[in-house]
């Protein structure tokens, strides 16, 4: 099964993700470090510039979305076929591609990338699959058997991101104002979980969402 994580900054998403892999064994994709993985390998010309700045440029987070997400996510399902033991797709992951060429190629092979073959093919499989994102696209929910939003209060945020980044509250406002395309992405989750309590309360809730996605699914 292939889970999405998604949420605005300071969210909860590293907490429900760490207890996720620890709880289910689930095997975790970050596009984030896939994205930087990418970039500092040469896979692509696109220079997004810091982390800080794409995330305070709504241009910027479109740009990384347009341009990488496509490259992280055919990675993506290149490592998940390996996985699957489609040998065949193998082809697909960028992981190996080190020139133009070999990029020009992968570019080549485009409709080989079949998101809903995944789904098809992994249901039944005993692996959990987690794909986290913090800029969410298409191509996540199109790969996702189901998508789980983070949310939760502006004052939460702030105080999390004040322990955790030492991040002012001017800049968590900035961070959180260029994040309103997220309102899609909200409205396409097939699960909703508001992060207004402790740790062990965020657990707790996504631990009914987990055992709600299996019952259903099976």
């Amino acid at each position: 099964m292939v889970l999405g994580i998604v949420g605005k900054i300071g969210s909860g998403k590293s907490t429900a993700i760490e207890y996720i892999k620890k709880n289910y064994d689930a095997i975790v994709f970050s596009c984030d470090e896939i994205a930087k993985d990418i970039i500092e390998k040469g896979e692509t010309d696109y220079e997004p510039g810091f982390a800080g700045e794409i995330f305070i440029n709504e241009k910027k987070q479109e740009e990384c979305r347009t341009i990488l997400h496509p490259l992280v996510f055919r990675r993506i399902y290149g490592n998940i076929c390996k996985i699957m033991n489609e040998n065949n797709f193998n082809n697909i992951s960028n992981k190996n591609n080190r020139n133009a060429k070999k990029t020009e190629k992968l570019e080549n092979n485009k409709g080989l990338f079949e998101p809903s073959r995944i789904k098809e093919n992994f249901k039944n499989k005993n692996n959990l699959i987690l794909i986290e994102s913090a800029l969410p696209s298409d191509e996540m929910y199109k790969m996702c058997d189901k998508v789980i939003y983070i949310d939760s209060s502006f004052e939460d945020r702030v105080k999390r991101l004040k322990e955790s980044r030492d991040y002012s509250e001017a800049k968590t406002k900035l961070i959180y104002n260029s994040q309103e395309y997220y309102e899609k992405y909200y409205n396409m989750a097939d699960y909703k979980i508001y992060n207004n309590g402790t740790k062990e309360e965020l657990e707790e809730k996504v631990k009914e969402v987990l055992d709600e996605i299996y019952i259903t699914c099976k």
